[in-house]
């Protein structure tokens, strides 16, 4: 009897511990959540105003490459307007205002769509 009370003992923890692990779903989230911040630290260096900078329809493409829309501050202290960016790394990040627009089509098609 003591042998299967420490059997049970023991599966009980294992389930535990088991329970206590993260759903690949959970998983996900976080991992979407992480690049999704990193796509707007990204974004936020190549903007006037950083602080200023407001963010949606945000989601990770095809490619992995965080993309979305933002909004930022021109040099009057105005609001732009929302335009997509795509933020794949530091040096690697579009906004369509800083490239020909065929261009920016192109990279959102292949990574972002």
């Amino acid at each position: 009897m003591r042998g299967l009370g420490w059997l049970a003992l023991t599966s009980a923890l294992m389930l535990t511990l088991a329970a206590c692990g993260k759903s690949a779903a959970q998983q996900h989230q976080e991992d979407v959540a992480t690049l999704t911040s990193q796509g707007e630290k990204y974004v936020k260096e190549k903007v006037l105003e950083p602080g200023a900078a407001q963010f949606r329809n945000q989601f990770i493409g095809k490619g992995g490459a965080p993309c979305g829309e933002v909004n930022t501050k021109d040099a009057f202290g105005g609001y732009i307007g929302y335009q997509r960016y795509i933020a794949v790394a530091r040096d690697l990040t579009l906004l369509a205002q800083d490239v020909a627009p065929e261009e920016f089509e192109q990279n959102w098609r292949q990574l972002c769509r």
